[in-house]
């Protein structure tokens, strides 16, 4: 193994312990906010929108920082060791205002480590092979998310207060690993200024299949790792721990897969497989609320299958479009773009489950997928071919003028 593959291999065990945080407290959110502190279902939602919404406005603030300096490792350390902190502030907090603005300013410093992270990831990588290279960040990534929620939901069988604690242990945990094993690669062509940096991915057209991709796949996940749990304990009366179990049965074929559709991705056309992916995987969505239990099941991973196509394609697609100088700012506008997807789909899910019920939410929730995939492809032109990369430094100047 190579020193570039062992750094990727580094960056997905720190993206997993990210992720793995993710959804290790959202199997207990009934228990923490809705019982905890008196408040409604639609309430609780804004516990995981208020992240999103940092996540939104410090993305790429973020980034065009970090390549306006050149560094990525510092801010990772910080991002990590200040999430930590705020994790374990939160177990204190004596109101529910409190405990959001605790949560928003906790999403801005998280934010910043794991989309750097990424970044990083995209620098290491060789150009032929960003697919394969996000695709085992990515496996990272969903095997956090998708082992957070189980052991989450065993943990909050403890006590609801629990997963804030283990939740900052491991992200100091991180942010010591971080300072230890990672090293920024040299970036040559920064940017002029953090304003330049933003304003050249603001007129990209190029980054909108990406940028929207995100979206869909952040959007999605937002509703299913949501509306799900309060589906199932509604509804049928499961117990966190269930709770989580069927959150699982999506997460892991989606973490598992990604790497070989992301080599995949690399030698075929990755517009093809985004597109395909995305319809496929809005009809599983769509079709979640009008089965049985053990259908249900058998969706999930279905539509975990069919959601690993998406997230390394898109990530491949956005290493080539962007500039070797500024590879922070567009991801930053990718997990941007992904977070504003996650942040509105907990209360629209909510809201939508109130008024029609959980089976019309899911399938808005697959139409809105469906309908984000569709808006895309206008703007999917045909890559150079399968591995390929496209004459980044000519898009750079293109892009500045």
């Amino acid at each position: 193994m190579d020193k570039g593959t062992r750094t990727i291999v580094v960056i997905a065990g720190l993206t997993f312990l990210a992720m793995f945080n993710l959804t290790f407290i959202v199997p207990s959110l009934k228990e923490f906010i809705i019982d905890g502190y008196g408040s409604t279902p639609t309430v609780a939602s804004l516990f995981v929108t208020v992240e999103m919404v940092a996540y939104v406005i410090f993305g790429v603030v973020w980034g065009a920082v970090s390549d306006r300096r050149g560094e990525r490792r510092i801010f990772i350390v910080v991002g990590f060791f200040g999430s930590s902190l705020l994790y374990y502030t939160m177990s204190l907090a004596p109101d529910i205002g409190t405990l959001l603005a605790l949560r928003f300013a906790q999403g801005a410093l998280t934010v910043m480590a794991w989309s750097l992270l990424m970044t990083l990831a995209l620098d290491v990588a060789h150009a032929r092979s960003y697919g394969a290279a996000m695709g085992i960040v990515g496996s990272g990534l969903a095997l956090g998310i998708g082992f957070g929620a189980p052991i989450g939901g065993f943990v909050g069988d403890i006590g609801p207060l629990y997963p804030l604690y283990v939740a900052s242990a491991l992200f100091a945990a991180a942010a010591v690993a971080s300072f230890v094993l990672l090293e920024d690669v040299p970036i040559r062509n920064r940017p002029e200024s953090i304003v330049v940096s933003v304003r050249c991915i603001a007129r990209d057209r190029r980054a909108l299949p990406p940028f929207l991709f995100g979206f869909a796949e952040r959007f999605s996940a937002g509703y299913l790792v949501f509306l799900l749990p309060l589906y199932l304990a509604y509804e049928f009366g499961a117990e966190p721990s269930e709770r989580g179990m069927y959150l699982a049965a999506f997460l892991l074929p989606f973490a598992i897969l990604q790497y070989p559709f992301g080599k995949l991705s690399d030698r075929h056309s990755r517009t093809r497989m985004l597109a395909v992916g995305g319809f496929a995987y809005a009809a599983m969505l769509a079709l979640l609320g009008y089965t049985s239990q053990a259908g249900m099941v058998a969706l999930m991973a279905t539509s975990g299958a069919l959601a690993a196509m998406l997230l390394p394609a898109s990530l491949g697609l956005l290493g080539e479009i962007a500039p070797k100088g500024e590879h922070a700012t567009y991801m930053g506008g990718f997990n941007a773009m992904g977070s504003l997807g996650f942040a509105v789909a907990p209360p629209l899910a909510t809201v939508l489950s109130e008024w029609g019920g959980y089976p019309l939410s899911l399938a808005v929730g697959g139409a809105i997928v469906a309908a984000t995939v569709a808006l895309s492809l206008p703007f999917m032109g045909p890559l150079r071919g399968p591995g390929r990369p496209m004459d980044q430094e000519g898009h750079a100047r293109k892009a500045h003028r």
